[in-house]
């Protein structure tokens, strides 16, 4: 067995954290074999781990540590689909860390114990295809999209640990300027899942692979990312007022107390407009107007610490 760390810089506030990490990493995998990679920006990953994986025997077991936020783990994700002998982790030093979640919302430190985590068994994982990308916790189209977008561009306009100690205030900026944009908030899609015809107006749609996401809220309680399908909420289009008086209900997995929102279980969705739409594919941000995501099954094997699993959040949904 081989073992691959990716590490992404930008995820640590000062060079001494990172080395300081480094040397963790050393010691701890001191009589293993293991190779580190410092990602240099967005994407570049992909290639590193797939021609890392690639290299090794198939019948070798290559393990990809994802160090740092869920951007870096949608790199390693999109970068070993095709590769049947790579298995993948988190390593949790990002903003949210939302995926991990999924095992529980006290787990950081568990996933941090690299010695456990090398020695942690895999597990079958469900991901979602949205063409020539892939996603683990799910994708948000119209004005959730539109918020990660206006977050991400928020995060560009000052250094990094301004709107990182700030957190909150990035978000509800970011939302802010999402509510200002009428076409966004009243976009006609074409929607079919499984066959069903579900068009409307909405502005907001989710295809949910986990529960959680924005490393507190939990908008999807029913979703699970081994249970063979994805959970999608359509939140049709409504007033400004009414779409804000019912956000928190829906961050908090009550979406079924409000006939805004329709929830569907499925596998294969298809959406498309007129106009171009704000997509984030796990917070990664893209514009297009179709977009087809489909349910893979068990499509990666992921590891975890032995004595954690999946959580079911069903209980925090509307009673």
């Amino acid at each position: 067995m081989k073992h691959f760390l990716v590490i992404n810089p930008h995820s640590f506030y000062s060079q001494e954290i990172l080395n300081n990490l480094i040397g963790d990493i050393k010691k701890a995998f001191s009589d293993k074999h293991y190779d580190i990679h410092i990602s240099r920006y967005s994407r570049d990953a992909i290639l590193a781990v797939h021609r890392y994986v690639s290299s090794c025997s198939m019948d070798e077991i290559v393990r990809v540590y994802a160090v740092g936020g869920d951007g870096i783990l949608f790199d390693c994700l999109n970068a070993i689909v095709d590769l049947p002998n790579a298995e993948l982790s988190s390593v949790p030093y990002g903003t949210n860390n939302d995926f991990i979640l999924a095992f529980g919302e006290n787990v950081r430190e568990n996933f941090r114990d690299f010695k456990a985590l090398a020695a942690a068994p895999s597990r079958p994982v469900d991901i979602i295809n949205c063409g020539s990308n892939y996603a683990m916790l799910g994708v948000n189209i119209g004005l959730m999209g539109q918020m990660h977008i206006n977050k991400r561009k928020i995060f560009s306009m000052f250094p990094e640990k301004i709107p990182r100690n700030n957190i909150g205030l990035a978000f509800s900026l970011a939302a802010s300027l999402a509510l200002f944009n009428k076409d966004v908030l009243n976009q006609q899609y074409s929607v079919f899942l499984d066959g069903e015809d579900l068009s409307g107006t909405y502005y907001h749609i989710r295809a949910a692979n986990t529960a959680c996401t924005g490393g507190s809220f939990t908008p999807n309680p029913y979703a699970r990312p081994d249970n063979g399908s994805f959970e999608l909420t359509l939140g049709s289009a409504g007033s400004k007022a009414k779409i804000i008086t019912t956000m928190g209900d829906y961050n908090k997995g009550h979406s079924e107390k409000h006939d805004l929102f329709t929830l569907k279980r499925g596998r294969k969705l298809e959406v498309k407009s007129d106009k171009v739409m704000s997509v984030t594919i796990d917070g990664e941000a893209f514009y297009t107007d179709n977009i087809t995501m489909e349910l893979i099954p068990g499509g990666i094997k992921f590891f975890a610490p032995g004595e954690l699993d999946f959580v079911d959040y069903s209980y925090k949904a509307y009673k």
